[in-house]
């Protein structure tokens, strides 16, 4: 541990959004670090930065603002608090996300956002900066908040990837597919789905969990792009949580010459992979959206990341 904190240090972090397109739901171990969820997602471009100022005081105290605005943040609250207690630290903490991701939509901002505080706090904790050490705090979060099970871990990586056994990083095996860098994704949505509703009500997690497994097990056994769009739209359709405009979007997006879409999970937002012009597609979400809510991104190919 560094132990010369005064006067206030700084540390900066971007790390991408996530986007799911199934999963199966693995929370029954006591141990938060074995709990997670397997299945498959993508990386984004747009992301979090998060800015961290910190310096030693008398007691912990954190304040964090999104976009300007002050949030009320119990993720980022238990992964700072965590980090502090663990490295016998005090210290007045204050936290600045600047995002592209809006929150509750399913685009991992929870997850970024905590996989940023706990980057920079490690790198202010530690001379030597551990990606993993500092992404199972933030899957520690994740999971005792009922965020998130599998952002983090993705989040870590970066790319398309699917996830074969759960946990944090270092301890669940997330494995990255090939995808062309060319594509663009476009994305459409607005809150809908709680997270914490669909983690814990017992006939949803059921419907999940059935169709997540034998969907993990068809992309494993097919590693592609088409085979990831292939078993999203599947498992959409069959554990009910799509909305109705998630499926009338994606209707008119298939009419429409764009079949490479999807739901997001666990969001009323879709996203849809294109190879050439966007405009098209943005047209047909800003119908279904409102042209406000629908962001052009790219798969980001680098995981978290420290910025120096």
């Amino acid at each position: 541990m560094k132990t010369a904190l005064n006067p206030t240090r700084t540390a900066e972090a971007f790390v991408p959004g996530h986007v799911t397109g199934f999963f199966r739901i693995h929370d029954q171990d006591d141990d938060p670090f074995l709990r997670g969820s397997t299945g498959a997602g993508f990386c984004i471009r747009a992301g979090t930065t998060t800015r961290i100022s910190a310096r030693q005081a008398d007691v912990i105290s954190i304040s964090v603002t999104y976009n300007g605005s002050p949030l009320d943040a119990p993720v980022t609250n238990t992964v700072v608090t965590q980090m502090l207690e663990d490295n016998a630290a005090t210290m007045g903490v204050s936290i600045d996300y600047t995002s592209h991701l809006p929150i509750g939509t399913g685009y991992g901002a929870s997850g970024a956002g905590a996989l940023g505080a706990a980057i920079a706090m490690d790198s202010l904790l530690h001379d030597n900066h551990d990606l993993h050490r500092a992404g199972r705090y933030a899957h520690y979060a994740e999971v005792i908040n009922h965020t998130g099970l599998g952002d983090v871990i993705a989040q870590t990586l970066g790319g398309l990837e699917i996830r074969l056994r759960p946990g944090a990083p270092g301890v669940g095996d997330a494995r990255r597919i090939g995808l062309p860098t060319s594509k663009k994704v476009v994305l459409a949505g607005s809150p809908g789905i709680e997270t914490s509703f669909v983690l814990t009500n017992p006939e949803t997690r059921q419907q999940i969990n059935r169709a997540g497994a034998r969907l993990t097990e068809r992309l494993d056994a097919n590693r592609s792009l088409e085979t990831f769009i292939e078993c999203s739209r599947v498992f959409a359709e069959s554990t009910g949580l799509m909305p109705d405009r998630v499926e009338s979007a994606l209707s008119h997006l298939e009419r429409s010459g764009f079949p490479d879409s999807s739901m997001v999970m666990l969001g009323d937002a879709v996203f849809c992979f294109c190879s050439g012009d966007t405009e098209v597609p943005c047209k047909i979400l800003a119908e279904h959206y409102g042209e406000e809510n629908v962001l052009v991104t790219r798969i980001s190919d680098q995981g978290g990341t420290l910025k120096q």
